[in-house]
């Protein structure tokens, strides 16, 4: 699958599969965008692999990390929320998901795949 990114305002990217939107990328973060120095990335299934990146540096020439994130066909958007549903993970709080909502590394995303798989 090919991602390809649209601008739409000076703080909003929408990320794209083809014509159809699959996620987004926007400044400031937060659910009430109160964090003015920080992006939020959305729509993603997984993230993976943070590295030390070797393109930016602070002042003191320390790396700077970066991530890998990894988007699937299958999004849509959320119209399922309710007040029933939990804040962090959204599905509904009887069945909690926010224990899965982790940083995975290389090995867990072939174990993933090989799952689906069987």
């Amino acid at each position: 699958m090919k991602i390809t990114f649209e601008q739409i305002g000076e703080q909003r990217i929408l990320v794209k599969s083809g014509d159809k939107v699959i996620g987004h990328i926007f400044s400031p973060a937060g659910t009430g965008e109160d964090m003015p120095s920080a992006i939020q990335v959305c729509g993603f299934d997984d993230a993976f692999d943070l590295w030390g990146c070797g393109i930016f540096y602070d002042d003191k020439g320390n790396p700077k990390k970066d991530i890998a994130l990894h988007y699937n066909q299958n999004s849509n958007k959320n119209t399922l929320h309710t007040a029933n549903s939990c804040d962090r993970c959204y599905y509904p709080k009887n069945n909690c998901k926010c224990s899965e909502l982790r940083i995975k590394n290389r090995k867990d995303l072939i174990l993933d795949a090989l799952e689906e798989f069987n």
